[in-house]
């Protein structure tokens, strides 16, 4: 398909035609010699791969380089508009030549743009005999009957832009009283006039459409603009050439078109807003679900699904039971906000004691679960004492008060998938039972773990 179209290219150059073609997100595929002698700015500047905006943008700055940039930027999403709506040629002039462009949407959604170079009777027909256009004389009963009976607004301005002929449709449309109030005046100053008694605040929204609309939809002949008007109004204009030199243009009312692209990109808007905000919902029911409330822990209801995952890989592992001792005291002294208090510190001990591979749960109330990846008895019954030591050894602070708080650990290793979570998470609260059983502050193994079961007791303060 591209060899095709580089042999299309290089023909077009030998017939002196310039094609430019787009893939379907608007970016360069290739373009002719010709291409870069109608459009010199481009030269050494256009790349394979650069936004059609780009493009556009080099345009623009060389025919208005004293525009600001706000002003260019408008006339280069207009001249994407353009681009992607094109069905007809329309003709233009650029560095002192005219050129008439058409647009060809490839099967694949690329496009292929072609400028063909005019000549000034081509382009500017006012040597033509009054015979070969309808419009050549406006006195005429045919060329008058046609252009009250077109269907749509219609004008005829001379090469000042001054108007000639205005149809009673337009009059109608905009809003004039007779078609004496607009003869004589250019049309940028019929809409001048129609928005300086509009509300300040519609106005400022709408400045720069105005300004795009009259300051460049105008110059490309046969190409439709819009011109916005006051209380949401919008017309759609093309502008072409009568056989006298003089130019006319059509206007559509496209008021209620464009109330309902308004209404539709509002709904669209709300419709990405209720997304964006279920997606949110979602994610905060999912982490909810997923954590304790309390002490941001992982909670029971991923404990199991976080010991399957672990369980994939071939360990060992081990799962610590962790029961507090003395916890009720808290409560019962304090009350359970202090309570609260002291889960949430303990929660933060437990961080600071395990690797961050390793996963901290808070089963409910006061017990904990922690599951050591790839780490066997030793191991475990290490860290087990660590968490009895570091949980015992300084005071917890809950509402003013100072409480000792301790901890009792059971400890379940494990190997591969085979073994049941249920079955591993009662092993690990058997083993902490039997510790709490023989003291505070101690450490049991289970022996279904491969170790030899046996308790370890810290010295508690």
């Amino acid at each position: 398909m591209l060899q095709h179209l580089y042999l299309v290219a290089k023909l077009l150059d030998a017939l002196g035609i310039a094609m430019y073609v787009l893939d379907t997100d608007d970016q360069a595929v290739l373009w002719n010699n010709s291409f870069l002698r109608f459009f010199p700015e481009h030269d050494g500047a256009v790349h394979v791969g650069e936004p059609y905006r780009e493009n556009l943008r080099r345009f623009y700055v060389l025919r208005a380089p004293d525009e600001s940039a706000e002003q260019i930027e408008r006339w280069i999403a207009d001249g994407v508009r353009r681009h992607r709506t094109q069905t007809q040629p329309f003709v233009f002039q650029h560095c002192g030549h005219w050129l008439r462009v058409s647009c060809v949407l490839q099967p694949d959604g690329s496009r292929i743009r072609i400028w063909h170079k005019l000549s000034a009777t081509e382009a500017w027909p006012s040597e033509r005999r009054p015979e070969q256009g309808m419009l050549h004389d406006l006195h005429t009963p045919d060329a008058r009957d046609l252009l009250e009976n077109v269907g749509q607004g219609a004008l005829v301005v001379d090469e000042q832009d001054r108007i000639l002929f205005a149809n009673d449709q337009f009059v109608s449309m905009y809003g004039f009283a007779t078609k004496a109030a607009v003869i004589g005046r250019s049309y940028a100053e019929l809409i001048m006039a129609l928005w300086s008694d509009a509300d300040a605040e519609e106005r400022a929204v709408r400045a720069q459409d105005v300004a795009a609309a009259l300051r460049d939809g105008s110059r490309f002949l046969g190409a439709p603009y819009e011109v916005p008007l006051p209380k949401g109004r919008w017309m759609r204009v093309t502008a072409n050439r009568t056989a006298s030199g003089n130019s006319y243009a059509l206007h559509s009312d496209i008021s209620a078109g464009k109330q309902y692209e308004a209404a539709l990109r509002g709904a669209e808007r709300q419709a990405r807003e209720r997304e964006a905000q279920l997606r949110e919902l979602t994610d905060q029911l999912r982490s909810e679900t997923r954590l304790d409330p309390l002490t941001g822990l992982a909670n029971r209801r991923s404990l199991h699904g976080q010991m399957q995952e672990l369980a994939l890989n071939a360990g060992p592992h081990s799962l610590l039971f962790i029961d507090l001792d003395g916890f009720k005291a808290v409560n019962d002294q304090a009350g359970h906000a202090a309570g609260d208090q002291v889960l949430r510190q303990v929660a933060d001990r437990l961080r600071q004691v395990v690797r961050a591979s390793d996963i901290v749960v808070r089963l409910g109330g006061d017990e904990f679960v922690v599951l050591l990846r790839d780490a066997g008895t030793a191991q475990a019954r290490a860290v087990a004492l660590k968490i009895v030591q570091t949980l015992g050894s300084d005071a917890f602070d809950a509402d003013g008060l100072r409480f000792h708080v301790g901890a009792s650990v059971g400890v379940r290793t494990f190997c591969g998938p085979s073994e049941d979570p249920e079955s591993l998470v009662r092993d690990a609260d058997v083993a902490c039972y039997r510790a709490k059983r023989k003291g505070r502050g101690c450490v049991e193994l289970h022996p279904s773990g491969g170790g030899v079961a046996g308790t370890v007791c810290v010295e508690q303060p």
